[in-house]
C-alpha cells in the first residue's frame, strides 16, 4: 500500500526527473547578461487590447455558468441526501455506517483509481463507519475559490468526531488556459480517543541504563511511532512554506521545499477533486465497480479474475521454470495508484518564508 515513504520517493523521483532538487549551484550571470523583454510592437499591443475585450465577455460567461452551476446543484441536493437516508435504513448497526449496505464508502473509494493505493489495513475498519460524504463550494460567488469535503462518521470507538473537512483552496492561475491552482490545503484536527489513534504504531521502548531505569520502563512500556495511514495523509494541512517532517530535504533548501510540497498538493488536489467530482455523484456507480474505467484492475471482481490471471500464468510457463510460491496481494488491492481528471496546475505557488523566516510547521494527525 501506499505510504508516506513510497510517496516521498514519488515525489523525489518526479522532483529529480524535472530538476527542481539541486545537485550543485550553477554559476550566476550577472544582470547585464540576461536580456530585457521586447517592447510589444503596435500590431501585438492592439492584438492584446482584443484580447481583453474577449476576455471581459468570457468573464460574463463564467459568471453565468457559476450561477447555473450553483442552481442544479441545489436541485441535485436532495438525490444525495436520499440516498444518504437510503443507506442509514435500519437504523445504527455495529461496526457500520450504512447498515442497508455495510461499507459502502469505503468499498467506493476503493474503486476509484485515485484511492486504491491509500488504505493501509488498519485504516478500513474506521473508513467502515463513514455514513456520507458532502461537499460544497468555499465561496459560493465564486466557485473557483475552491471547495470543501465533509466525511460524516457514525459514532465510532476511534475518535470522537462527527465530521471530518478538508478544504481546498483554489485560484486562477492562467486566465488563457483555465488552469487552476491550489494554493492552500486545511483539514480538520482528528480527536482520536485514548489508545485509538491508527496513524502510530505502539513499539516497546528501550529501557533507560542508570538508576530509576527498571521503575521508568515499567511505567512507559511502549512508545509511539509514526506509520503509514490514509487519516495522516490525507487530513493534513499543506501550503507553500508549510513543510512536514518527513517531507524535509537534506540540503534545506527553501526553494526546493517549497517545490516539494507544491507537488504534494497538486496531487492532494487531483486527489480530492475526483472525490467531488466523481465519486460522490455516482458512488453506487463506484460500489458497484460499474464506474470503474475500462483496463483498470479495481473492482468488487478482482478475487475471480485475479484467479483467471493465475490459471493464464500457469499455461504460460515452461516445465523447467523454477516453482517459486508468490505472495503478491490481490490486483486492484492497494497496488498502483491511477489519477482523477483535473485542471490542477503544476505552476509553483510562492516561495520560501517570508523575510527569511523559519519554515512553519504544519499540523500532522
Amino acid at each position: 500500500a501506499g505510504g508516506t515513504a513510497s510517496e516521498l520517493g514519488r515525489a523525489a523521483r518526479a522532483l529529480g526527473a524535472m530538476g527542481l532538487v539541486k545537485k550543485e549551484e550553477a554559476p550566476l550571470k550577472s544582470s547585464d547578461e540576461a536580456p530585457d523583454e521586447p517592447e510589444d510592437t503596435p500590431v501585438v499591443k492592439t492584438l492584446k487590447e482584443i484580447d481583453d475585450r474577449y476576455l471581459a465577455i468570457e468573464r460574463e460567461y463564467e459568471k453565468e455558468v457559476m450561477a447555473l452551476q450553483l442552481e442544479y446543484a441545489r436541485k441535485q441536493q436532495p438525490f444525495l441526501e436520499e440516498r444518504r437516508d437510503l443507506l442509514a435504513a435500519g437504523g445504527p448497526a455495529p461496526g457500520t455506517g450504512t447498515p442497508a449496505l455495510t461499507g459502502f464508502w469505503l468499498q467506493a473509494l476503493k474503486n476509484h483509481p485515485a484511492f486504491q493505493a491509500k488504505f493501509e489495513e488498519w485504516d478500513e475498519p474506521v473508513l467502515e463507519y463513514l455514513t456520507d460524504i458532502g461537499k460544497d463550494y468555499l465561496d459560493e460567488s465564486n466557485t473557483e475559490k475552491g471547495f470543501r469535503l465533509t466525511f460524516h462518521f457514525a459514532e465510532n470507538p476511534y475518535f470522537t468526531n462527527a465530521t471530518l473537512e478538508k478544504e481546498y483552496a483554489t485560484e486562477e492561475a492562467n486566465p488563457y488556459n483555465g488552469e487552476i491552482e491550489c494554493k492552500a490545503i486545511k483539514s480538520s484536527q482528528i480527536d482520536w480517543k485514548a489508545g485509538k489513534n491508527i496513524t502510530v504504531a505502539r513499539a516497546p521502548k528501550a529501557a533507560k541504563a542508570g538508576r530509576g531505569g527498571r521503575k521508568q520502563a515499567a511505567k512507559k512500556a511502549l512508545e509511539e511511532e509514526p506509520r503509514p495511514s490514509f487519516f495522516h495523509e490525507f487530513f493534513r494541512d499543506l501550503a507553500p512554506g508549510c513543510v512536514q517532517e518527513e517531507f524535509k530535504i537534506a540540503d534545506d533548501s527553501d526553494d526546493d521545499e517549497d517545490m516539494m510540497t507544491q507537488y504534494l498538493m497538486n496531487g492532494d488536489f487531483e486527489t480530492g477533486t475526483a472525490l467531488r467530482d466523481h465519486i460522490i455523484p455516482f458512488a453506487v456507480r463506484w460500489y458497484t465497480g460499474e464506474a470503474v474505467p475500462e483496463g483498470f484492475e479495481g473492482g468488487p471482481e478482482d478475487d475471480d479474475s485475479e484467479d483467471d490471471d493465475d490459471d493464464d500464468d500457469d499455461d504460460l510457463e515452461d516445465d523447467d521454470d523454477d516453482d517459486e510460491d508468490s505472495d503478491e496481494p490481490p490486483r486492484g488491492k492497494g497496488k498502483g495508484r491511477g489519477k482523477g481528471k483535473s485542471k490542477s496546475g503544476a505552476t509553483r505557488a510562492g516561495g520560501g518564508a517570508p523575510g527569511g523566516k523559519g519554515k512553519e510547521e504544519c499540523k500532522q494527525q
